[in-house]
């Protein structure tokens, strides 16, 4: 699924990327006790896949607290805030290794300021 995620990101595929990334959410959400799947029934495994996640994203958040960055806030299993510009610390791209700014409907722009300059009227 790797390879294929890699090669839609490279051949700019959106299609294709989009296809995997709901394919492996949906595969991981319905790997524990589901309804919706009951051929492959892997608690253990969808645990294991999420322990993992969360381990990267808090080795993530060390990285950037020991480096200076502040971390404002974690969300879910792939989500990081951070002060300070990450790129001197992460690579950035569209990789599973690799850190993005997130973008989308009902969503944060990827980049904002934290607090004001200057006094707030009333």
């Amino acid at each position: 699924m790797s390879a294929a995620r890699d090669e839609a990101i490279e051949n700019n595929d959106t299609l294709t990327l989009e296809y995997v990334k709901a394919m492996y959410s949906k595969f991981i959400s319905t790997m524990g006790e589901s309804i919706h799947n009951r051929e492959m029934v892997r608690p253990d495994w969808m645990h294991i896949i999420h322990s993992q996640a969360y381990a990267n994203l808090w080795g993530k958040a060390f990285k950037a607290s020991t480096a200076g960055l502040d971390v404002v806030a974690m969300m879910g299993t792939d989500e990081l805030h951070v002060t300070g510009d990450w790129r001197k610390l992460f690579p950035e791209g569209r990789g599973v290794a690799q850190m993005k700014v997130k973008h989308g409907e009902g969503k944060a722009t990827g980049e904002y300021t934290v607090g004001t300059v200057g006094a707030v009227g009333r």
